[in-house]
């Protein structure tokens, strides 16, 4: 392989990235949006309806011709994917309830954790030297965001860890199985079983399944969660995640708690203390780490 076509393959990398962590900025706003939309309608029927919506949207983008990329196993990968993702929402969305949306920003940031320890494994992956360098970084930085005097973790925090283990698994599907697939036909799979199993618990254990009264609030909710942070979301990822490796698309996902922080602050007035920024500026850095890090070993040459 020579010079010119590692840059190429680098500069591919980078805009998959790039894409990423837009993915980050929508997932970011979406805490203080969805604490608001959930004071107004059961946790269920929220995520089925925000899943319907977005899976209608998908399965239009994806067509005739993005289905017919998906055999058999295609579908089974995709209701698999759905399911985690399905987990890690419903013990988000139910930490959310009980705990600030800058708190379950940065909590469901360990997920950068678990990456790197469950990618070898799993998948015979072991994360690079600078990746485990970032990661460090990441967790210190967590350890921060988190911080206050006595530090206790109540049960809506306790949650969100549960769901950010969840979410490490998916990110390391997504780089195991999704090769092949049409990206807008495989996240339409995830988001419809999200949704099929958002909508049976509700219907099961919630009083109403349905919106009431369609504020203002609750229709910006679902446009913000259903198209961007969903729709858009995941089909970046399931599209772009795999010309990475999965330690570093979890060390770009770290920019979700900072953008929760941001628009925590903003939207829902939350405060953060010197220590949370600098928890902040930590997980920034580590994930700068891992990216500048490959530039100091010289280019493989044949």
């Amino acid at each position: 392989m020579t010079v010119k076509n590692t840059h190429k393959i680098n500069k591919r990398q980078l805009y998959a990235e790039l894409i990423l962590a837009s993915v980050t900025l929508f997932w970011g706003a979406t805490f203080p949006i969805v604490k608001d939309a959930i004071s107004e309608m059961p946790v269920m029927a929220f995520l089925w309806v925000r899943f319907a919506f977005a899976a209608i949207l998908l399965a239009a983008l994806a067509g005739r011709s993005g289905f017919a990329t998906l055999d058999r196993r295609g579908w089974k990968l995709g209701i698999f994917l759905g399911t985690l993702l399905f987990l890690s929402y419903l013990f988000q969305t139910f930490g959310l309830e009980r705990t600030s949306s800058a708190n379950a920003g940065f909590l469901t940031g360990l997920g950068v954790i678990w990456v790197p320890l469950l990618a070898g494994p799993l998948l015979k992956k072991p994360a690079a030297f600078g990746s485990k360098i970032g990661v460090a970084f990441a967790l210190f930085g967590l350890f921060l965001l988190t911080w206050h005097t006595p530090w206790t973790i109540n049960f809506g925090d306790l949650l969100v860890v549960i769901c950010s283990f969840f979410v490490a698994l998916h990110i390391l599907g997504l780089d195991a199985f999704t090769k092949g697939y049409d990206g807008r036909a495989l996240t339409f799979v995830q988001i419809a079983t999200m949704a099929a199993l958002s909508c049976t618990g509700s219907l099961i254990f919630e009083p109403v399944s349905w919106p009431q009264v369609w504020s203002g609030t609750l229709i910006f909710a679902f446009i913000i969660t259903s198209v961007f942070a969903t729709a858009y979301a995941f089909w970046a990822m399931t599209t772009f995640q795999n010309r990475t490796t999965p330690t570093r698309a979890a060390l770009i996902y770290t920019l979700e708690p900072v953008f929760a922080a941001i628009f925590s602050i903003w939207l829902a007035g939350d405060r953060l203390s010197a220590i949370g920024w600098a928890g902040g500026a930590l997980i920034v850095a580590g994930m700068i780490f891992a990216e500048v890090w490959p530039l100091f070993r010289p280019p493989k040459t044949t």
